[in-house]
């Protein structure tokens, strides 16, 4: 089974290319599902249908793993039974600690074809067999060289998590690697609502559950990842010391709008300065490890929604310097009349993979 062609959109590519059309990204987490249904209506134009995410209880994901089949296919059903949609075009998250993520180049004076030169870069798995890959043109620059990014994994874990979906009766119409999604969520950004960063090198940090995950990006190319030890789970923590609170009550008051009194000065404020203090330390190793000449321009911040964003971004950017950006892709998206904006508004970070698999797949 090979999979199915991965988007990542340069500046000679639209986002959308389609109309009238649904698609549904799925994504999970240790502690959620997460389901968006996105609809396009025309170019560059999209409406947020609707979105599920349904916590999972301790024990059934540990690290990104299944490790409950059955109460984890339950979920998932459960989540979709919740969603109502008929939506066949279904693309779902594949780690990226499953995969593995190339930018290639290719000359046009080469000798080898395109499917060639795909099998030489794939040499370091043992048997071709065993692997399921896919690649896809992201753009040809002035002097006629193609760049591709090549996404490659063990064909038993693509299978393995084609058969849990199967057992929820959600099939698949296509996989992709989570850090693809995010990628796609940021070049929607860019595209839609900062035209000005197009061509420019951004450094894009998406904050997840246990760990934040940071990528150096120009024209739709990765140049760097790294990812750092801070997420979700920090807030969460803090939420439950200061509080004296369950886990389960510490993620209610993550993701609602009444929080108590001191929750900035005792919550947000200790991780807005974690965090930026991290942040110094990506762009640290970046400009001693990569190649000058890729200045960092803007600093895109996803997955964090608090009341005081503006705040967080001034933090980061007296401490680096750099221009920087709080933004929540799905917020990009008109949304139908019967989604509480109050709620989506809250909830908003946990969709950034989910909303990048569904902008994908339309």
């Amino acid at each position: 089974m090979k999979m199915k062609k991965l988007k990542a959109n340069s500046k000679n590519k639209k986002v959308v290319t389609t109309s009238s059309k649904q698609c549904l990204g799925i994504n999970f987490t240790d502690k959620s599902i997460n389901m968006v249904l996105l609809s396009a209506r025309s170019l560059n134009q999209f409406c947020l249908e609707k979105y599920v995410i349904i916590p999972i209880s301790k024990n059934i994901i540990d690290n990104g793993n299944i490790e409950n089949h059955d109460d984890f296919v339950a979920i998932l059903q459960q989540a979709y039974q919740e969603l109502q949609s008929n939506c066949k075009n279904i693309i779902v998250s594949i780690p990226q600690k499953l995969a593995s993520i190339q930018f290639i180049t290719r000359s046009p004076e080469t000798a080898f074809t395109l499917e060639e030169q795909v099998m030489m870069e794939l040499n370091h798995y043992d048997s071709l067999d065993e692997t399921s890959y896919d690649y896809q043109t992201i753009m040809t620059d002035e002097d006629g060289i193609e760049h591709l990014i090549l996404v490659s994994t063990r064909r038993e874990d693509v299978n393995f998590m084609m058969d849990v979906f199967t057992d929820a009766d959600i099939i698949p119409a296509e996989m992709d690697v989570d850090l693809i999604a995010i990628m796609n969520s940021a070049i929607t950004c860019i595209n839609l609502k900062y035209p000005e960063l197009v061509n420019k090198c951004v450094i894009v940090f998406n904050i997840d559950l246990f760990e934040t995950q940071a990528i150096v990006m120009r024209d739709g190319i990765m140049l760097y990842k790294q990812e750092i030890s801070i997420g979700y789970e920090h807030l969460l923590q803090s939420i439950r010391r200061n509080y004296q609170l369950t886990e389960e009550e510490a993620w209610d008051v993550l993701f609602v709008t009444s929080k108590p009194e001191d929750y900035q000065s005792m919550v947000s404020e200790p991780f807005q300065q974690q965090f930026t203090q991290e942040v110094q330390r990506v762009l640290q190793f970046y400009f001693t490890s990569a190649s000058q000449g890729n200045d960092i321009e803007e600093i895109m911040i996803l997955g964090y929604e608090n009341q005081n964003t503006d705040d967080f971004a001034k933090l980061v950017h007296q401490q680096t310097n750099i221009s920087t950006k709080l933004i929540n892709p799905v917020l990009l998206a008109q949304t139908d009349n019967k989604i509480d904006g109050n709620n989506l508004l809250q909830q908003s970070g946990l969709l950034t993979v989910a909303f990048g698999l569904a902008i994908r797949g339309l």
